[in-house]
């Protein structure tokens, strides 16, 4: 069990734990384990596999997460050499709609710039059903040839990227919502647990047994 999947409070609270599963294996090897006692080692035991489970599959998830939001490969070109061997990721910056698009410095040219698409799968599905819509517009109009054609091949192609994609981020947003709701409820259990032990805890160094 990977202790640095623990939070700082699932920490605390393991360590009280531990104490009383220690106290408790004590008083079985002396015969002097109580049903109370019993009990109170077995919910320990219960709750600290309980948060090791919850640890796990918190990491697993945003894991997860963080790996579909770096799948987006910028394939950035400088707007002046039209190159991409020199640029440099500076920061990142929003649009008017609120996408967030990486910021360059190409050390060639010494040109600051923005790419021109998102750099999240979340964002990168709002500029694709945005991007399909104008080239459907387009069709409408009058074309080449050659370009009504190249539109014409585009389209479906950009229509199963997002058919692709969707529903990969919907799973991924419902997972993350589960998880928030998750860490509310584990957060509500420990910390009335770790009250609980602290003061069972107090009552075993005020009042020793004779």
């Amino acid at each position: 069990m990977n202790q640095a999947e623990l939070k700082s409070n699932e920490r605390e609270l393991i360590k009280l734990i531990r104490f009383f599963s220690k106290r408790g294996d004590q008083l079985v090897a002396t015969g002097e384990l109580t049903e109370e006692h019993e009990q109170l080692t077995k919910a320990c035991k219960n709750l600290e596999t309980q948060l090791y489970r919850h640890a796990e599959n918190r990491a697993a998830i945003l894991d997860k997460r963080q790996r579909l939001e770096r799948i987006i490969d910028d394939k950035a070109q400088c707007p002046k050499c039209h190159l991409p061997d020199m640029l440099k990721k500076t920061g990142v910056a929003a649009n008017e709609y609120g996408w967030k698009s990486n910021t360059y410095r190409c050390r060639r040219c010494n040109t600051t710039f923005t790419w021109n698409r998102p750099n999240n799968p979340w964002h990168m599905v709002e500029f694709l059903e945005r991007y399909i819509q104008e080239l459907e517009q387009q069709l409408q109009n009058e074309q080449p040839e050659e370009m009504r054609q190249h539109i014409e091949g585009a389209i479906p192609h950009l229509q199963d990227s997002l058919f692709r994609l969707r529903p990969v981020l919907q799973t991924s947003d419902e997972e993350v919502a589960a998880l928030e709701q998750k860490e509310k409820e584990m957060g509500k259990l420990i910390h009335q647990f770790k009250n609980y032990l602290l003061i069972e805890k107090i009552k075993l160094d005020t009042y020793p047994e004779e």
